[in-house]
């Protein structure tokens, strides 16, 4: 079981006092922050959002009555804390709670209550910091949980292995969960006590798992908070397992040819013009930012834009803390992603504001780079496909490019009498005919990404459905398709 003030605050001393972050005990810091709230009841969600903002210009509050909308909001956005009622309707006590725990285990979060004193012990075995009473009022609350939302992220690596940083944890007897970046993917290992006890990669877990990552090259490294809901999957010991790595990377046996291509070839990037174009970038993206004098790479939100002219962003917290300023004139590097695509380009740092809020002012790119970070090749298409919703209700689309593992789909008003409520992980099931082989499939998929336009719909699906003859059918259209081409 974790104690309110045990497992929580001890990464925090961990790693900022060592690090120099930032004060654990001073309220709330320079860098913006963001915790989602989740309230089944309007008047105490209101509550508790008015109660967070308190003493602090630095933080966003975002809102979830239910389990459905707080998933998408942690898959959509970065969420520094979560505050989570441990009553739902409908529900046993904490059951919200401990879903979100274990689906999101780097993010702290914190039980909110009418009776603590039955709710806080089922709260915090399942994952939960500490246990709160309703109304929020304390001033210790508000201490509490912004140090929590400071303590979610301890920093970001680049240039040390991982390897290296794993043996640095377990000399140390540090709990954390490490969220690893490279050009093959993404993926999590986590680390409780020094040891390493499970790690995720696609569909892998455990060894497995843990072999891919350490195989990677040129790996970013965000070291997040750990709440100790993965269930231990490895035992064996991290030297060996570093051995055991590093013989199957020099022996070429690849658990995943096409992911690791990626990291050992660069791929040539593509660029266009924005002339006249604005950047696919929402309010409140984060993007990497790269300066010339800082070998890691940092964080910064987008917080405004005019297309055209310039961006707006935050000023990455690397300045903010080590109390050192943005040169105005110099050339960063602004990198993000967008519809399985990472794009890049430099600008020019026009302006910097210190005052009400640290931002920096960038010039709007003329040029910008970028390239597919698909795992799976896809080909262009342009053939129809029913699309139904998990009411029934069925839409007409077609489909614009499509792979073994995912498509990209239109759907226009001119086509439809009404367009679908879409929204992220959202279910669709597919029914469409091959053109060049004539057969027909069905398709189970989950949607990942999506762009509303005045003209329709267009949609980024990943397919669920994965048995055999399904990548066969798909794989005969893509060579059909060459072919064809040539």
């Amino acid at each position: 079981m974790h104690t309110e003030k045990g497992e929580c605050l001890k990464f925090l001393s961990l790693f900022h006092n060592d690090l120099g972050l930032f004060n654990p005990f001073q309220i709330f810091s320079d860098a913006m922050k963001t915790i989602l709230i989740a309230e089944p009841v309007v008047t105490e969600l209101e509550s508790q959002m008015d109660f967070c903002r308190l003493g602090s210009e630095n933080l966003t509050v975002v809102p979830a009555r239910d389990l459905d909308k707080s998933r998408t909001t942690l898959r959509e956005r970065q969420i520094d804390l979560i505050l989570c009622s441990t009553s739902f309707p409908d529900e046993e006590s904490c059951k919200t709670l401990e879903i979100l725990a274990l689906e999101f285990p780097y993010i702290p979060i914190l039980g909110v209550s009418d009776a603590p004193h039955q709710d806080s012990e089922t709260a915090q075995s399942v994952g939960a910091c500490g246990c709160f009473e309703k109304p929020l009022k304390d001033e210790l609350h508000l201490e509490k949980i912004y140090d929590l939302a400071e303590a979610s992220n301890a920093g970001t690596i680049q240039g040390i292995p991982l390897h290296s940083l794993l043996q640095m944890h377990e000399n140390d007897g540090q709990t954390c969960s490490l969220h690893i970046f490279s050009a093959a993917g993404e993926g999590y290992v986590y680390v409780e006590d020094g040891n390493v006890i499970n790690a995720e990669v696609d569909d892998l877990s455990g060894e497995e798992a843990f072999y891919r990552l350490i195989s990677w090259d040129e790996v970013i490294i965000d070291i997040k908070y750990y709440n100790r809901t993965r269930r231990r999957e490895i035992f064996t010991p991290l030297i060996t397992m570093i051995m055991e790595g590093f013989r199957r990377k020099d022996e070429h046996i690849d658990l995943d040819p096409q992911s690791l291509s990626l990291a050992r070839t660069k791929q040539k990037l593509q660029q266009a013009s924005m002339a006249g174009m604005r950047l696919a970038l929402n309010i409140g993206q984060v993007l990497i930012v790269e300066f010339d004098a800082i070998e890691s790479t940092l964080e910064s939100m987008l917080v405004g834009m005019i297309p055209d002219h310039f961006l707006i962003v935050t000023t990455p917290s690397h300045f903010i803390v080590t109390d050192t300023e943005v040169r105005q004139g110099q050339v960063i590097v602004v990198k993000f992603t967008h519809m399985e695509k990472l794009f890049l380009f430099r600008a020019r740092v026009s302006r910097v504001l210190k005052s009400p809020r640290q931002l920096l002012f960038l010039d709007y790119p003329s040029v910008i780079h970028f390239h597919d970070i698909r795992r799976t090749k896809r080909a262009a298409a342009s053939f129809p496909c029913t699309l139904k919703t998990q009411d029934g209700t069925p839409f007409n689309g077609v489909f614009k490019d499509i792979s073994s593992s995912g498509a990209l789909l239109k759907l226009t008003r001119e086509e439809n009498d009404k367009l679908p409520e879409i929204d992220i992980s959202q279910w669709v099931t597919l029914s469409c005919s091959l053109p060049e082989i004539d057969e027909q499939l069905e398709l189970v998929g989950v949607i990942k990404n999506f762009k509303k336009d005045e003209r329709g719909i267009q949609l980024g699906l990943e397919f669920s459905t994965t048995y055999p003859e399904l990548e066969q059918s798909i794989n005969r259209y893509l060579k059909a398709v060459k072919h064809k081409s040539v």
